[in-house]
């Protein structure tokens, strides 16, 4: 069907391929999307998750580093794009999904917002093994318009979410590679969206490390659970790091919190037991975003709704609720979307905005000049 036809649809079965800052894998996300008049309706249909290999996520992890020369950071980029290609083909035959348009995001190597923002995973691949249009690179035209190209998936939260919490605030809260919040009013209406800091990074590079390339990450925050934190050096660092006093719109990666990070904090820790250096960088986090609600947002929610990896780590989870008393935190789970699944979704959305020529930045919390439909588009050949 040609991009024109397409867009005249009301209803378009979407799916959304996204791997975030955490390096585990792909997420594919199968949407139904309808267009009513100005309003959007987005159901869940299914979703399914493709594991990185060794060598691949080792490739990525090298790119995410700035490691690789201009050569092997191209391979690389087509590499990706056949991996997306092959793994949706066959996850298609399996489940017998069926899709008018798909959302790729590919996989962040560099964020440096306002200057530069770059995401790999050739698009043309997937278009021509799926025989349907792909929208990509979703962050540089909000980029272009001056804006930190992050957070993208508030519309998303906005669409998905507010209606199940009628005249009360929400924040959808993500819980990836790196944290990131939606703040909606009880009006609907979007009023901040930044990154906090780090989610699971920190803990996730921890892991691995402390495992030689074993384990990926702390399941279910079990390791964590049995250490104690350094209080005093959480609080140093969120004194002293300048990510966390600057105020939103804001973006933040691998740059700010990635391995260059943790080797400081271990040196500052010192010869500590792994369970007691994990529960700190949990803490970390907990209190991270606990400060991003108290310093930056005009009140705490009523209710906080958190996704993402690091909404299964009921440690983590528990931590949050612990500096966040006033608000209810909960996942997505309880409200019928997979953790897992949001940020797919999300990107299934906005291709879905870029089809239908609808704005889906929201300026206000990116700091763009101009709202823009995002992405661009390769056509099926």
């Amino acid at each position: 069907m040609s991009l024109t036809s397409l867009s005249r649809k009301k209803a378009l079965n979407v799916v959304g391929i996204m791997n975030g800052t955490s390096l585990d894998g792909i997420d594919f996300v199968l949407c139904k999307i309808e267009k009513k008049s100005s309003k959007f309706e987005i159901e869940y249909i299914d979703q399914a998750h493709t594991s990185f290999t060794p060598d691949m996520r080792e490739s990525l992890h090298a790119a995410t580093r700035h490691e690789l020369k201009v050569a092997e950071l191209a391979n690389l980029h087509h590499e990706l794009g056949r991996l997306y290609a092959k793994a949706l083909k066959q996850i298609a035959k399996r489940k017998k999904w069926k899709m008018d348009l798909i959302g790729l995001h590919g996989q962040t190597v560099f964020h440096g917002a306002p200057a530069a923002t770059l995401q790999i995973g050739e698009s043309s691949y997937v278009s021509a093994e799926m025989g349907v249009p792909v929208v990509a690179d979703f962050r540089s035209a909000d980029l272009a318009w001056g804006g930190q190209a992050a957070p993208i998936a508030s519309m998303f939260h906005k669409h998905a979410f507010q209606a199940k919490f009628p005249n009360k605030s929400i924040a959808l809260h993500n819980l990836g590679g790196i944290s990131n919040l939606t703040l909606i009013s009880a009006k609907g209406d979007v009023e901040k969206a930044f990154d906090t800091g780090p989610a699971n990074i920190l803990m996730d590079l921890f892991m691995n490390k402390i495992s030689k390339g074993e384990i990926e990450f702390d399941e279910n925050g079990k390791l964590a659970s049995k250490g104690i934190a350094n209080q005093k050096l959480v609080e140093e660092i969120l004194s002293e790091e300048k990510y966390f006093s600057m105020k939103p719109p804001k973006s933040c990666g691998r740059e700010e919190f990635g391995a260059d990070f943790l080797n400081k904090f271990e040196s500052k820790m010192g010869p500590s037991l792994p369970e007691d250096k994990l529960a700190t960088l949990a803490e970390l986090t907990a209190r991270s975003i606990a400060q991003a609600y108290t310093k930056y947002c005009s009140k705490i929610p009523t209710a906080i709704i958190l996704c993402g990896g690091g909404a299964k780590n009921t440690y983590l989870k528990n931590r949050i609720q612990y500096h966040l008393a006033e608000a209810k935190v909960l996942t997505t789970e309880d409200l019928g979307w997979p953790v897992s699944a949001i940020e797919g979704a999300a990107f299934a959305l906005l291709a879905a905005f870029k089809v239908w020529d609808v704005p889906s930045n929201l300026p206000k919390t990116t700091g763009a000049k101009k709202a823009v439909s995002l992405g661009k588009v390769t056509e099926a050949f």
